[in-house]
Parts: structure tokens; C-alpha cells; sequence
């Protein structure tokens, strides 16, 4: 499990700063993807777990994360109270959330404690909240109330990069053991990004409601299948539908 967590955080972190740490290949546009190790070699550092807690305090940000993440999956539980020492002094929000995973992923609660307060942080960027509220999920929190208000708050506003609000939407069906007034406001929130002004976030709130599994939201979907002038948008919209109505039947 710990492996899994590990791997897919690596793909997502990598995604985002491929060009950080990413040998660029002969063909424009792509990138090969490393494991911490690798990446934490390309900074020439040993592997070791002394030059890892020495990592911790390497003037390069992403070698400090980095070592708290080849911590973890060393599983290296005695190195808890280095790492947790690493988040205190830390101040850039990055590496906050991907060493706090760390902490979390070797049984620590002040990982999970520190990413609830970034998901608290309404000042803090949004994608780092969205990441905090995806570790939390690789931490098994199924719900959690800063976290989910963060989620809310990104799909709610129009002045959010349309990636954040597509990522929130994917984190809101996540939310389980939800009360009834809760659900009611993650089906609205949805709903109403059938409306955006972006077709990709138009397309992801589709396939949120098919999967959200509201009998009440068919109506909505109808109404979204018939105004939309996009037909590769309105192709997916009625896929989503057929998807709902199979859910939702008696």
C-alpha cells in the first residue's frame, strides 16, 4: 500500500515539475519520469539514511522533500523526529505538503495535522490545498472538514486556473460518509460548473454527477445536453447521462 501511495504521488509530483527534474529527450514535449531515489542521485545524494538526514537541509528545496519521501518508503520510522524537525523550519509551501506526506506515510499525525491546515489556508495557492487534500485521501482520511471546504471553495470560484477547478471536481466525489445537507451542496457546486466557461470543466463536472449517482441531477443533465453547442462537450454529457440513468435505476 505504502509503495502505491508512494508511486502514484511520485507521477503527480513529477508531472508538475518535470522540468525541474526530467531528462528532456530528443523529441520535443516529452520527459522520462524517476523514482526518488534517481531524482535524489541526480542531485548527487547518496541513498544512504545519514545522507538522507542530511538531505533534510539541503539548500535545495526539492532535495529536502525528496529525502523525507525516500524516508518514507525506506520506511525509516526513526527518522520521524528529523523530519518532523525538516517541517517546523520549512517555509516553502511545496515542500510543506510533500514532507508532511511523508510524516503521514510513516504513521506520524503531524503530517496529516500540517495538511489540514494548508487545506484551512485560504491565502495559500490552490493547487497545493488540492494536493493536501489528495494526500489526505492516500492517508485514508475519507473526509475531512477543512479539507473539504478547500475542495468546495476551488470549484466555486471563477477566478481559479480552470486545472485547479477540473482537480476539485475529482477530489469532491472522493468525500465519503457526507451528511445529507453536505451531499446537497457538493451536487449543487457540481451542477453548477455545467455551466463553465471552460468545455474541459464543463466535461469534467459531467462525468462528477455521473459518478455522484443523484437521481435529482438528471433533470439538470438534460438541461446542460440541450443548451450546449459543443458537441464534443454534449457527446460526453450524454454519455454521462446514460451512465446516471443506469445508477439510478430501480
Amino acid at each position: 500500500m505504502l509503495r502505491g501511495v508512494l508511486l502514484v504521488v511520485c507521477v503527480l509530483l513529477l508531472l508538475t515539475f518535470a522540468a525541474t527534474f526530467a531528462q528532456q529527450s530528443s523529441e520535443v514535449g516529452t520527459a522520462n519520469l524517476y523514482r526518488y531515489g534517481e531524482l535524489l542521485q541526480q542531485h548527487h545524494i547518496e541513498l544512504t539514511k545519514s545522507a538522507l538526514l542530511r538531505a533534510l537541509k539541503n539548500s535545495d528545496e526539492a532535495v529536502r522533500y525528496l529525502a523525507a519521501m525516500k524516508l518514507a518508503e525506506d520506511k525509516s520510522v526513526d527518522a520521524i523526529p528529523a523530519i518532523e524537525e525538516a517541517l517546523a523550519v520549512e517555509r516553502v509551501l511545496r515542500d510543506r505538503v510533500n514532507i508532511a506526506l511523508a510524516l503521514g506515510l510513516l504513521g506520524d499525525q503531524t503530517g496529516p495535522t500540517e495538511l489540514k491546515k494548508v487545506c484551512a489556508g485560504t491565502n495559500f495557492v490552490p493547487e497545493f490545498r488540492l494536493y493536501a487534500v489528495r494526500y489526505m485521501f492516500d492517508l485514508h482520511f475519507q473526509k475531512d472538514e477543512d479539507c473539504l471546504h478547500a475542495a468546495e471553495e476551488i470549484v466555486e470560484s471563477k477566478k481559479i486556473d480552470s486545472g485547479d477547478r477540473i482537480s476539485a471536481l475529482e477530489l469532491l466525489q472522493r468525500f465519503q460518509t457526507l451528511t445529507a445537507e453536505e451531499s446537497d451542496k457538493v451536487l449543487k457546486l457540481v451542477l453548477k460548473r455545467l455551466e463553465d466557461s471552460e468545455p474541459v470543466v464543463r466535461m469534467a463536472a459531467s462525468n462528477a454527477v455521473a459518478s455522484l449517482g443523484n437521481a435529482s441531477a438528471i433533470p439538470y443533465l438534460e438541461a446542460a445536453i440541450a443548451r450546449e453547442q459543443d458537441e464534443s462537450v454534449r457527446s460526453v454529457f450524454e454519455r454521462d447521462m446514460k451512465k446516471l440513468q443506469e445508477k439510478t435505476q430501480p
